[in-house]
């Protein structure tokens, strides 16, 4: 040791608090206090040297304390019996072991695999199984497969040995619900170890295309501006997709909004005194339908007024300024457009870079037809395209050779792999940033029909347009036509509406043009102006091509 304070390091606190302080100032102080307190027998010092043979006694007698401490120890023969921590025992007879059997909980190694065509960036879509009576709802997104750089595989994990329901799960921009598209039912997991070079369940996305001219080659491609998208799958509308301005595909809740819409209907109001037989005249009005106020006005100078996106056969309308109110019931009438005309329905699915389709669901290859249309199809269209696809949309074929070849047909075909950018995107390079993504993705192309349309643009009259007013196109020499009405019309920001008609028999060669006015159904009459009569269909397309941009 160095100095007094090397030696306090290392001696333990007790023993260091016990000399004085002036003791401790010098090194030799210090060895003289250590050298008390160790012959007062309360401390051994033990050497860093192992001591090969015991303490002489005449050193002993060097340390007077520690030698009687010693002899004491020496002297007593005495040993000292620690008892345990527990009771004595009294009764040592054997007992039978008594065993209690805790069932485990049975080890979850099943599994549900579904196959994506591709390895692309994820998106908001994902799948989900149903929730059963022995586990909850499960949810997983495709992830790139490393050793098939060819496809990505969504894996559901730790199931119980049952029968599950798959959806596609697309989360909604404005509101907490979710657009379920269901896939499969009973669906049976497999072991966990299993591995196959094509699973059951395969998924393709794919993204629509049209050609605008003859040229039928990639480059000469054109995305949709605007739009739905429509897929058909067992004979029903699987899914409406609405096509963005940025490209992408927004989905519609549409079977929940075709099971929950109830017919719409309207109000032909006229209202007299019954005193004077006088109208009411340019009087507020209100509509009181199931004991709320769904509509309120002011009639016009015939004591008339027309409400509409009614849903109960009768609504009460009261004058709000009378004192008291006068009320009367009425019936209403079943809006002559409903047939016709498309169930309120917006899109409202998160906007996606392409279109999920079933390849193959429990190992057997699907059916499944695409079509186009420019606007939102009516009740009745949806029927008709979901009781005939084949004549009015493209069925989507060659898929097979997904599995032949682990990607798409190229340069040939309805259905062919996106591995070209359309020469188009060169002048609207933000139109197709959606699709350069996904270049070389293994992501399909599927080129659908873009419908001929001719659209009229009517610049409309606040003061006397009706929702339920209509043009109307018809043949000249037969029996086909198309009335579309206001309400179904697209109304521009300076207020005038796009008058569209398509899908007219290639016999249909003339063509007439009406206005309609239904009126107030008290007056029982139907107006029509015609506009124009027997013009060719080839004049308006014409003139199309010419005059208005794709």
């Amino acid at each position: 040791m160095r100095n007094s304070d090397d030696i306090l390091r290392n001696l333990p606190k007790e023993l260091a608090q016990k000399i004085s302080i002036s003791a401790k100032k010098t090194t030799s102080a210090l060895l003289a206090a250590i050298r008390i307190e160790l012959g007062k027998g309360n401390w051994v010092s033990l050497s860093t040297v192992a001591r090969r043979s015991p303490l002489t006694d005449s050193q002993l007698q060097s340390f007077p304390r520690l030698k009687s401490l010693v002899d004491s120890v020496s002297a007593s023969n005495e040993s000292k019996a620690f008892k345990a921590g527990y009771k004595q025992v009294t009764d040592d007879v054997a007992l039978v072991r008594s065993y209690t059997h805790v069932p485990s909980e049975p080890s979850l190694d099943q599994k549900i695999v579904v196959e994506f065509a591709g390895q692309w960036s994820s998106n908001a879509a994902c799948l989900m199984l149903g929730k059963t009576e022995a586990q909850k709802e499960k949810v997983t997104v495709g992830k790139a497969d490393t050793e098939n750089k060819h496809r990505s595989l969504a894996i559901f994990k730790d199931l119980e040995a049952e029968g599950k329901t798959l959806y596609i799960k697309i989360p909604c921009t404005d509101q907490p619900q979710p657009i379920l598209l269901k896939l499969a039912e009973n669906l049976q997991p497999v072991g966990k170890d299993t591995q196959m070079d094509e699973w059951d369940n395969v998924l393709v996305p794919v993204v629509p295309l049209h050609f605008p001219s003859s040229d039928k080659s990639d480059e000469a491609a054109e995305v949709f501006k605007s739009g739905y998208v429509y897929v058909v799958w067992n004979n029903k509308i699987w899914r409406e997709v609405a096509i963005t301005e940025n490209g992408y595909f927004s989905d519609t809740d549409i079977n929940s909004v075709r099971e929950g819409s109830r017919p719409k209907r309207h109000a032909d109001i006229y209202m007299t005194n019954p005193e004077t037989g006088g109208v009411f005249a340019y009087e507020p009005f209100q509509i009181v339908q199931n004991g709320k106020v769904v509509s309120e006005g002011s009639l016009n100078g015939s004591g008339e007024a027309r409400v509409f996106n009614l849903v109960e056969e009768e609504v009460e309308i009261v004058m709000t300024g009378y004192e008291p109110q006068i009320k009367e019931k009425i019936e209403t009438n079943l809006s002559p457009i409903n047939a016709s005309s498309p169930v309120e329905r917006s899109a409202q699915g998160y906007p996606l870079p392409h279109i999920w389709l079933p390849y193959k669901i429990k190992g057997e290859p699907q059916e499944v037809y695409l079509a186009y249309n420019s606007k939102r199809l009516s009740e009745s269209e949806l029927s008709e395209l979901e009781s005939d696809p084949g004549t009015k949309a493209i069925k989507v074929t060659d898929l097979n050779h997904y599995s032949s070849e682990k990607s798409f047909k190229i340069g040939d075909g309805s259905v062919r792999l996106l591995s070209v950018l359309p020469s188009a995107a060169t002048s609207k390079p933000e139109k197709y940033a959606m699709l350069r993504s996904q270049l070389n993705k293994n992501v399909a192309v599927v080129y659908l029909l873009k419908s001929v349309e001719i659209v009229f643009e009517y610049p409309g009259y606040t003061t006397l347009d009706e929702s339920d007013d209509y043009f109307e196109l018809r043949q000249s020499d037969g029996d086909w036509s198309q009335r579309v009405c206001l309400r179904q019309c697209i109304k521009k920001e300076n207020g005038s509406r796009l008058i569209r008609f398509t899908g007219w028999p290639a016999e249909v060669k003339e063509v007439d043009l009406l206005r309609g006015y239904q009126g107030n159904s008290h007056h029982g009459r139907d107006n029509k102006t015609v506009i124009f009569a027997q013009t060719p269909i080839a004049d308006l397309l014409a003139y199309k091509k010419k005059d208005q941009p794709s």
